[in-house]
């Protein structure tokens, strides 16, 4: 372990580049301070009144570079509006909290998938450091309107499990439809099944091996709101996004670039 003068030295020069990073991407917007590693996370925000109608601005967003426990590198988006910079905090302990479950130093990237309507989601991408393999994907999905994460199940309504068949369903003729190897048949969507959020459709992801080969390791397939429209939860976050007026939510705005801006975390449209 590194003696404690060049630990203090080194982190305060690295909390000094995140400083330098943060005000070169924000100029005279938003700041954000970063995030200490044993920071408690904010309180969330008070949940909307259901019966009220809003419509949310995209958030402002920024990249967000931490060293965690001295060896691997998160990187990660922040939030910069003043309203929602609690996700920040919640993002990162997030993403640091699965970086510690590794015995090895890795890095990560993201891809924000979604930000319209009061949805956030985003895919994050973990890699060892050392032979810089993917090693695993982890989807974030924040409903603004509730001020915390969503599962899936949240996306649908209470008490009717249909959804569950249904989706399971579209899932299965969808990796039929890019001619997928399955080693099974799709099982009904389970709670916490890993998704994420377009603003056009729910993706549905699995693991290596979970339900085919090694051909498609991370499959990921995705369903259109409008095919699901029935079951969806009223006002809720995929509901909002198919009912939104605006169009452009249906190409997401940084879901698109190159391999190698994905690896930066490009926030780029």
């Amino acid at each position: 372990m590194a003696p404690r003068g060049i630990k203090t030295a080194a982190l305060a020069l690295i909390a000094a580049m995140m400083i330098t990073l943060i005000c070169a991407c924000a100029a005279d917007g938003p700041t954000w301070d970063a995030i200490t590693p044993d920071e408690t996370p904010a309180a969330t925000a008070a949940p909307a009144n259901p019966n009220e109608e809003r419509m949310y601005d995209r958030l402002e967003l920024m990249r967000h570079e931490e060293l965690v426990d001295e060896q691997s590198v998160m990187i990660c988006p922040a939030v910069a509006d003043d309203e929602y910079g609690y996700l920040s905090t919640l993002i990162a302990i997030r993403v640091r909290s699965r970086i510690r479950s590794y015995d090895y130093a890795v890095s990560t990237a993201f891809r924000i998938k979604c930000n319209a309507n009061g949805v956030l989601s985003m895919l994050i991408s973990f890699y060892d450091i050392e032979t810089d393999e993917l090693i695993d994907k982890l989807p974030i999905t924040y409903d603004l309107a509730l001020g915390r994460e969503i599962q899936i199940q949240d996306c649908f309504e209470d008490g009717d499990g249909a959804w569950r068949s249904v989706l399971a369903a579209r899932v299965q003729s969808a990796a039929e439809g890019q001619n997928m190897t399955l080693l099974n048949d799709i099982m009904p969507i389970e709670d916490d099944r890993l998704f994420y959020l377009t603003g056009a459709g729910i993706t549905v992801m699995y693991r290596p091996y979970e339900i085919t080969t090694g051909l498609d390791p991370w499959p990921e397939l995705s369903i259109p709101l409008s095919n699901l429209n029935r079951w969806l939860k009223d006002g809720g976050a995929a509901d909002r996004l198919l009912n939104t007026e605006d169009t452009e939510t249906e190409v997401p705005w940084d879901e698109y670039g190159a391999d190698t801006e994905e690896m930066n975390g490009d926030l780029s449209a």
